[in-house]
């Protein structure tokens, strides 16, 4: 990005920011009706005014340049044919018929075309402390939040904007190990400042700098502790068997690929019902199965591993026994609306499963496993919308009925709960709310923040269970088909025409098998690593309220954590405050509110889910027991309801119905 450009058109620039919002008090330049670059550089590179002192050496010591870099400074700081002499002299005009100017323009607008900069602003760039960057930035924003209280609001909104807006930003944050807003800030500045050639050099340099840094907070005696040396081996030796178990997996991955993707010629020769054929499927499916099986070996690797990171980080020394300990509890959700639900959601998975045997029955008096499928995708999605409308009915009707008037009369119901819960966002002059786009603030509560990292965890951990198990089941299917095929090729429970089609499915499967199960391999460390962090700063409220706010923050920017999970975290926090009296509009802060919003993304995700088990049912029974392809065309008809249903209809139909809701209840209390 461009310091003086916009990154998006509803985003300002850089130099917006630190002149309009953080108060840089720049000149214009008369000749191009812009603000003068060296004075912006000038304050942004040195702490205090350096015309205040005529001594080089103190100077330099309010600069954020490095301690290793002054001597080298100092020597080209008098020379009014460099950058740097402008930067400490920011009144002085630059010299008749020199480009110096073109210097800290080409800076400002990042306009070197591709070609690296030139080596005075290159040496000067280098020569920066990014350490020392962080803490002039941390001042200036501490000043600004003392003038205006929403101040460090908009800031944040404002980096979580510029970071969305670029690919590379999120990877230089992580490296970083950015937390606070002003070491994004510092992050963004110099990923702008620097040409595209030489940023990477210096956020290496930076990110062990960083690395080091950390490493010393660990205490002196701790490294000197036997049971602390035994844990730090103990997670050495864990690391080198997780990445050897991680990756003699994915090499045989990959040669049950090649050697499915060779086949194809292999078995061109003869006949694809051939004996071999179907005994070669059997064969690439049953060891699908066997790998799969075996990823628990890397798996609870990556979990001892990430426990022993948690030991090291945040253990406790027991003075008593000489050893290192954490306090690990499971998050305990406090909501009873939401223990209630999950005996329902019990009751109701245990009715699928029976219907499940009964639909097995019925597929074999049909003879047609596809019937099975759609049976089975279809109850699917009614029970997941079932379980969506128990939770409404349960939850809102609660929070109307607990804070309605007992004496008016009024009828406690869902859709009133739900525009009470949703009443303190709605502006009855505008009949709008006021959450128009996603709230992708940082200032929530660290009791709020710890209700969605138990979402962020238990997602993660559900949803690879589900996977492993969707696929071991296709796998075994496969299997079962490739046999019943051996044994009765006209058996036509599985409605494959041909048994080259047949084959041609277990092909994919095995290739479809091997790419999901690599691609999990590895994301398998930092998966483990993040749910342990999210897992045990949930489940520990006694654990350092400022790191949980500053690891929340890193993970949002990093995209660690989905616009969903921030939507059921609040909605649980926001139920467990009502359980102890306490209303939705008098939660502070305002970002730990449930609003309207977060209803319709939630719906959102339940709609497509549903129409996913839509589409299989559909495809189940329309082209796979029909056997016509022709009808997959009406799919196509199908999608373009859902997409117009989702993202059109259902919101506009629900703001609608929210909004009309609450002037029933703004006119009830008035007649009140």
């Amino acid at each position: 990005m461009n310091y003086r450009t916009k990154p998006a058109e509803n985003v300002y620039s850089l130099e917006e920011l630190f002149i309009k919002y953080l108060g840089l008090d720049i000149p214009i330049v008369p000749q191009t009706s812009s603000y003068s670059n060296k004075h912006t550089f000038s304050q942004l590179f040195f702490t205090r005014n350096p015309n205040q002192s005529d001594d080089i050496d103190v100077i330099l010591s309010y600069s954020v340049f490095k301690e290793s870099s002054i001597d080298e400074l100092k020597k080209v700081a008098s020379s009014p044919k460099l950058p740097l002499y402008y930067l400490i002299h920011p009144n002085e005009s630059y010299p008749t018929g020199q480009k110096l100017g073109s210097f800290f323009s080409n800076l400002a607008t990042k306009n070197y075309n591709g070609s690296m900069q030139p080596a005075p602003v290159r040496e000067l760039l280098s020569s920066i402390d990014y350490d020392k960057l962080c803490d002039h930035l941390d001042t200036m924003i501490e000043k600004r939040c003392d003038i205006d209280d929403s101040f460090i609001t908009k800031l944040q909104t404002y980096l979580s904007n510029v970071i969305s807006t670029d690919s590379h930003l999120p990877h230089y944050c992580t490296m970083f190990k950015c937390t606070s807003p002003s070491e994004y800030l510092a992050t963004i500045l110099l990923y702008s400042l620097f040409d595209d050639v030489n940023f990477p050099a210096y956020a290496s340099g930076v990110a062990l700098t960083r690395k080091d840094f950390t490493d010393k907070r660990v205490k002196e005696n701790d490294l000197n502790n036997p049971h602390f040396q035994k844990l730090m081996n103990d997670a050495s030796r864990v690391n080198k068997l997780q990445a050897f178990a991680t990756y003699t997996l994915i090499v045989l991955y990959s040669a049950q690929m090649l050697a499915t993707i060779f086949s194809s010629v292999w078995i061109s020769n003869y006949d694809e019902t051939s004996f071999k054929g179907t005994l070669f499927s059997i064969v690439m499916l049953c060891a699908s199965i066997i790998l799969t099986a075996l990823r628990f070996i890397p798996f609870s690797l990556h979990k001892k591993y990430s426990d022993l990171s948690l030991v090291l980080e945040h253990s406790v020394l027991d003075e008593k026994n000489n050893t290192y300990s954490i306090t690990y509890n499971h998050f305990q959700n406090c909501s009873e609306s939401f223990n209630a639900i999950q005996r329902n959601r019990r009751l109701i998975i245990t009715l699928f499963c029976i219907a499940g045997v009964l639909f097995v029955v019925i597929s074999f008096v049909f003879n047609s496993f596809p019937l099975l499928v759609a049976l089975v995708s279809a109850s699917f999605g009614g029970v997941m919308l079932i379980d969506s409308m128990l939770y409404d009915h349960i939850a809102y009707r609660k929070y109307d009925s607990y804070f309605s008037d007992q004496t008016s009369g009024h009828s406690p119901s869902s859709g009133y709960g739900v525009a009470r819960m949703c009443s303190w966002d709605y502006d009855s002059k505008l009949d709008s709310f006021r959450h128009t786009g996603y709230n992708r603030l940082t200032n929530y509560s660290e009791d709020c923040i710890r209700h969605i990292y138990d979402q962020v965890s238990d997602c993660s951990r559900y949803s690879w269970a589900t996977l492993t198990a969707f696929i071991i089941t296709l796998s075994s299917l496969g299997v079962i088909a490739e046999i019943l095929q051996l044994v009765k090729p006209d058996f036509g429970y599985f409605r494959m025409p041909t048994a080259s089609m047949l084959y041609s499915v277990s092909m994919i499967l095995i290739l479809l098998n091997g790419i999901l199960n690599i691609l999990i391999l590895l994301r398998a460390r930092t998966h483990y690593q993040k749910m342990a962090d999210f897992s045990f700063y949930a489940g520990n409220p006694d654990s350092d309220n400022l790191a949980v706010s500053q690891l929340f923050r890193h993970h949002l920017y990093a995209g660690n954590i989905s616009d969903l999970a921030i939507a059921r975290g609040i909605y649980n926090y926001n139920f467990c405050k009502f359980e102890e009296g306490v209303c939705t509009s008098d939660i502070q802060p305002p970002d730990d509110r449930y609003h309207p919003m977060y209803i319709v993304n939630q719906k959102i995700h339940l709609i497509t889910d549903v129409a996913l088990c839509i589409f299989v049912a559909y495809f189940s029974v329309a082209v796979w027991h029909t056997n016509k392809l022709s009808n997959i065309i009406a799919l196509l008809f199908l999608t373009g309801i859902y997409v117009i249903w989702a993202f059109l209809l259902y919101p506009l139909l629900k703001y609608r119905k929210i909004k009309k809701k609450i002037r029933k209840l703004l006119n009830e209390q008035k007649q009140a």
